[in-house]
């Protein structure tokens, strides 16, 4: 028994970011946790650090929460990666604005600190209060990836607590990080981002034209629409389709 929970043991890297006290914000965000008594001053501070929905491609009914900024993911300049370091479209935005990156960097602090337990209840109470939007589903890591198995199995945690709490909320990600061990990931959607080994319930893959896509495939219909002129308003949005977010259905592609 000993020797099968050293096997599952999990390694936990070095921290790729910057030292905790440098990352801007943090004396405010340690304040707030250290004042919060019970669950419902979790789910105010947790709701600061969700995001539903972005400015173009995810709708308003997927909330998005990051294990860490894309400066600092474990998969950026390694093989893993089907773009180039420079070229993630989250590493653009967070040289773009400082603020992004520092509100990245505090979410993977945030999540370091909260149970699987405090997560899930804290985001059930910020559901409870959204009234006037449905909540679809909950994206990890927009930006940055996966770090370690410990990840896995938290985020899978958490998919739990949703679904015996009786939310209709599906939980999902993409992910690059071949390199770790997904079995534990029972109650998640993972989207393979390479094909470096298999792991996940579908494959996610950039193409460098739409040619490419097999007939097996599903062609994202953001990017689809995106590429043949279809507003911005208009397009087909993440949560409004469900092909990544579910477990059963095809691969996916998209264009670079």
């Amino acid at each position: 028994m000993a020797s099968k929970q050293r096997e599952r043991a999990t390694m936990i890297p070095s921290r790729v970011g910057p030292p905790v006290t440098e990352i801007d914000g943090i004396d405010d965000l340690q304040s707030r946790m250290k004042d919060c008594d019970d669950i419902r001053d979790w789910s105010f501070l947790l709701n600061d650090y969700i995001q539903w929905g972005n400015n173009s491609k995810v709708s308003k009914y997927v909330g998005i929460f990051n294990l860490g900024a894309a400066h600092d993911c474990p998969n950026r300049w390694t093989e893993r990666c089907q773009v180039d370091g420079n070229e993630c479209y989250a590493v653009v935005d967070e040289k773009r604005y400082d603020y992004v990156l520092a509100y990245f960097r505090r979410q993977e602090y945030l999540w370091d600190c909260l149970d699987a337990r405090t997560f899930a209840e804290a985001f059930l109470a910020i559901v409870d209060r959204k009234h006037s939007v449905e909540a679809r589903a909950l994206k990890f890591s927009q930006a940055g990836d996966v770090r370690h198995e410990a990840d896995i199995r938290k985020i899978d945690r958490i998919a739990q607590l949703l679904d015996d709490a009786g939310a209709d909320v599906d939980v999902f990600l993409y992910s690059a990080s071949s390199n770790l061990d997904w079995s534990d990931a029972e109650h998640i959607t993972v989207n393979q981002s390479n094909d470096q080994r298999e792991y996940g319930d579908r494959r996610y893959r950039a193409v460098e034209s739409p040619t490419e896509i097999r007939d097996d495939e599903v062609w994202c219909p953001y990017d689809r629409e995106k590429r043949e002129g279809v507003p911005l308003d208009d397009r087909t949005k993440c949560g409004e389709c469900s092909a990544c977010i579910v477990k059963d259905g095809p691969d996916v592609a998209v264009v670079k």
